[in-house]
């Protein structure tokens, strides 16, 4: 499919196209255009030239992931792009090019692309990357102001310098698999959140829980601490383990705490956070625990229950 000015009004929505079979999708000489937006079906090549684009989003199947080049981008303001393939040098040159991109959306993208580099940016303030694979990402922007994080491993994330207006930092990591829940994963997520900046909040999903080899834990133990604000734990388990739950403080060490679970595992972390606060344990410095209870309006009363905790380190 190829469109020019000539045949299209501003602002362009292919999603209503019919581009199935379609091998490669043009938008060439724009000048006028300030918004595109393309939903995919196949494996296609698109292509965009529009030097007066300000927004862009494109959309395609993750197992296929059509190929994306934009040839001018000089004013473009936000991208998103959602199970798309791009280059190993797009986002380099992107931020190169552009200096007034000011909101990333990653969704799933570079599919084989090993590793992620965003740097040199004075403009970008909203960046959100959306991953099920293991990748290795640098992000130098200082003058970010929302960082958000979403996929179902602990990234090898480097933040260069945490910028002084950044106000919303979240990590989300969906844990559904119990197998490779052991102390390494644990010290792996501590590790994680102390070389990076100071996470907003963290959230983590956990289909189940397993015992932790605490001892094995503590021979890591660093003096500095992780800096979580706001740690929201979901579990499914009934079972509630204690040596997890001090894995998962251990680990985050955060100010306040939001679980939602089963009451097995509410009471399990609630007995928990009382024994380290009077007992005093060598791994836990928790000085004072205050409990909240929120009723969960979906969910029947008897089968999960949401309590917030304060903790005062």
């Amino acid at each position: 499919m190829f469109c020019n000015e000539q045949n299209m009004n501003s602002p362009f929505d292919a999603r209503n196209f019919l581009l199935d079979g379609l091998e490669k999708i043009e938008l060439l000489n724009l000048q006028k255009i300030k918004s595109v937006s393309i939903k995919t079906r196949g494996n296609q090549r698109v292509k965009i030239q529009a030097p007066t684009l300000e927004r862009l989003f494109c959309c395609g199947a993750l197992e296929e992931s059509p190929m994306l080049d934009v040839v001018e981008y000089q004013n473009l303001k936000s991208l998103e792009l959602s199970g798309m393939n791009i280059s190993d040098g797009f986002l380099q040159h992107l931020f190169s090019r552009s200096q007034s991109l000011e909101s990333l959306i990653l969704d799933n993208v570079c599919k084989g692309l090993e590793r992620f580099k965003i740097c040199g940016s004075q403009s970008l303030r909203i960046l959100q990357i959306k991953d099920r694979e293991d990748k290795v990402g640098e992000i130098d922007a200082s003058n970010l102001v929302s960082l958000e994080y979403m996929g179902d491993q602990i990234p090898k994330l480097k933040i260069a310098k945490e910028s002084s207006q950044l106000k919303r930092s979240h990590i989300r990591l969906d844990f559904w698999s119990g197998n490779n829940l052991n102390a390494s994963w644990f010290r792996k997520l501590r590790i994680f959140l102390l070389s990076s900046i100071s996470w907003s909040q963290v959230s983590l999903y956990f289909h189940k829980c397993n015992e932790i080899n605490m001892k094995d834990l503590r021979l890591h133990h660093r003096v500095a601490t992780p800096q979580v604000n706001v740690l929201n734990v979901y579990i499914k388990s009934r079972k509630g383990l204690p040596t997890f739950v001090d894995a998962l403080l251990w680990s985050c060490h955060p100010r306040k705490l939001m679980l939602t679970s089963t009451v097995e595992m509410v009471t399990c972390f609630t007995d928990r956070l009382m024994y380290m606060k009077n007992s005093k344990p060598l791994y836990s410095q928790l000085k004072d625990v205050k409990a909240y209870k929120f009723d969960c309006k979906y969910e029947p009363l008897t089968e999960r229950k949401k309590v917030y905790f304060l903790l005062d380190w």
